[in-house]
């Protein structure tokens, strides 16, 4: 719930006791005690009002603050507008002409962002383009949305390291005494660098000659398409044996194993039971479109849909005050599978080389009067879990 929620909901409980002081004493003369509560909620609706306006200023200018921020980012790509400019053209005769149609200063160009002598190993794709295809990633499978994403400019092994601190407690110690002792547990995980590739796309000279043909579309289109339905599957499952190590092999599994063919409320209960409290704080749910609307049907004891549908006021659907991710690359409900993930999904890191990188191919389809095009990136996945197990999930029970 965010913060300015909250504060609308406290000042709107106020108010619901001053109207039902009001209504008890309407007619008659209040007592000294209800005048003096009266007094008292009327100072409280108050002071939660200013609240409320200093939050909604705040929440304004953090809004006019990021569009200027994003504005920024728009006219700055490598340094500057003009130089992002100057891409995006070398970038368009990359794909029209080819490695041998680019003049000299748009190679330079892209020898700069690329680190790399010669475009044997393809170019770079522009920051808008790019920020296009993993704005699509993030809708098309869910780890894009959930995990956090670390850039890095090079392909050696990435090693983050992890930390189990949680026996370490403070304690009383007396005067001149000396202290515990608790070394916490280190430990570390290495992020490789897979390289992912698209299929290659057939494109007519005509359509590369049409100064109306987006390119650009095409290209968002083909490597969110593509690299989505590859990179989000093995970032779910992967068994990171030449492929990242997916967030479901990683999880913690629930204590309680659901039934084989259905997810009940004591198992959600279960399972967001079993999540730290640390994790559980910034937790969301992760499961596909087939388990949302089983979940959706689910009832309390007293008949009512435990789901919250937020529709009133504009917040986003919640189980249990918490948010979700859509992945369909999960599995559905069933015997021996795993249809439900809940924790800090932001403890998953996902890995990318640079960004995403095109190859234009002259000759293999030139008896067709076309090129080739194929995208690549070099992508891996890990959970952090230092021993405190971030994310937990429901497996149901074998058949």
């Amino acid at each position: 719930m965010s913060k300015l929620k909250s504060l609308k909901e406290s000042r709107a409980a106020i108010f619901t006791q001053i109207d039902e002081l009001r209504t008890t004493t309407d007619g008659r003369e209040m007592t000294s005690e209800e005048e003096a509560r009266w007094q008292q909620l009327l100072a409280d609706y108050e002071k939660a009002d200013r609240t409320v306006e200093a939050e909604e200023r705040y929440v304004e200018i953090e809004r006019r603050q990021a569009e200027r921020q994003y504005a920024a980012r728009e006219t700055t790509d490598n340094g500057s507008g003009q130089q992002a400019d100057e891409y995006h053209s070398a970038f368009r005769d990359y794909l029209q002409h080819g490695a041998t149609g680019v003049s000299p200063e748009s190679r330079a160009l892209f020898e700069q962002r690329a680190g790399l002598t010669g475009l044997s190993a393809g170019v770079l794709v522009p920051a808008t383009l790019a920020e296009n295809i993993e704005v699509a990633l993030k809708a098309y499978g869910g780890m894009f949305e959930a995990g956090t994403i670390l850039t890095t400019t090079s392909g050696g092994d990435l090693i983050l390291p992890t930390v189990n601190d949680t026996e370490s407690k403070a304690t009383v110690v007396a005067e001149y005494q000396q202290s515990t002792k608790s070394a916490p547990s280190f430990g570390s995980v290495t992020l490789k660098a897979y390289t992912y590739r698209t299929p290659i796309v057939p494109v007519s000279l005509e359509l590369l000659q049409d100064s109306a043909f987006d390119l650009e579309a095409l290209l968002s289109g083909l490597l969110s398409d593509s690299f989505g339905r590859g990179i989000n599957a093995d970032l779910t499952s992967g068994n990171g044996t030449g492929k990242p190590s997916g967030i479901v092999g990683a999880a913690t599994a629930c204590k309680t194993a659901p039934a084989a063919t259905a997810v009940t409320l004591d198992d959600i209960i279960e399972l967001v039971k079993g999540v730290d409290s640390s994790y559980a704080r910034n937790g969301r749910f992760m499961f596909n479109r087939n388990t949302l609307w089983a979940l959706v049907k689910i009832k309390d004891s007293t008949g009512r849909y435990i789901w919250q549908e937020g529709a009133r006021d504009g917040t986003p659907p919640t189980l249990f005050g918490k948010g979700y991710v859509l992945n369909d690359d999960l599995e559905d409900i069933g015997a021996g599978k795993t249809s439900v993930l809940f924790g800090d999904l932001s403890k998953y890191r996902i890995r990318m080389v640079k960004s995403f990188r095109v190859i234009r191919l002259n000759e293999l389809l030139a008896e067709y009067l076309s090129i080739g095009l194929f995208g690549f990136a070099r992508v891996d996945g890990v959970l952090l879990d230092a021993g405190t197990h971030p994310v937990h999930k429901l497996v149901h029970k074998s058949a």
